[in-house]
């Protein structure tokens, strides 16, 4: 049960994903948890797509595509998807599907030495995440790290 302490303080986690968004002009940021057969926002920014506790199918459900933060799970390694609508891999994901957000960069979250989630943005047009600083990739890797030693 690693997200228990980011569920209790969750108003802070949004406070801090709210603010990384309205600096960057990213359109979503969210903190995954990976369940057996989907993946559930546990924390988002203040946008009209991700609520807390929606989930996404993962791949392994039949007539579904494999969702980025699958990916990222799976892998644990991070995923950078510069733009879905030219990737024959990713033209299917749902994200990019329903909501028009091909962007996505990715960071897995560690317990244990397990792979329990995501911490990720995206966005609905391109988007340099080495640009600023500091950076949303740089930010990103911080949230990352503050996650893991809420767990």
């Amino acid at each position: 049960m690693p997200f228990v302490n980011i569920k209790q303080s969750f108003s802070e986690w949004q406070e801090r994903l709210n603010t990384l968004a309205n600096n960057s002009g990213l359109h979503s940021i969210l903190i995954m948890e990976s369940r057996p057969d989907t993946m559930e926002v546990v924390v988002a920014n203040e946008q009209p797509i991700y609520n807390v506790g929606d989930c996404g199918p993962k791949s392994r459900q039949p007539g579904c595509h494999e969702l980025y933060c699958e990916r990222v799970v799976d892998t644990a390694q991070p995923v950078f998807i510069p733009d879905a609508s030219i990737d024959d891999e990713w033209k299917g994901n749902e994200d990019f599907v329903k909501f028009n957000l091909g962007v996505y960069l990715g960071f897995p979250l560690m317990a244990q030495g397990v792979v329990v989630g995501t911490i990720c943005a995206l966005n609905d047009k391109t988007f340099d995440f080495n640009e600023g600083s500091p950076s949303v990739c740089s930010e990103l890797v911080q949230l990352k790290a503050d996650i893991e030693l809420a767990f």
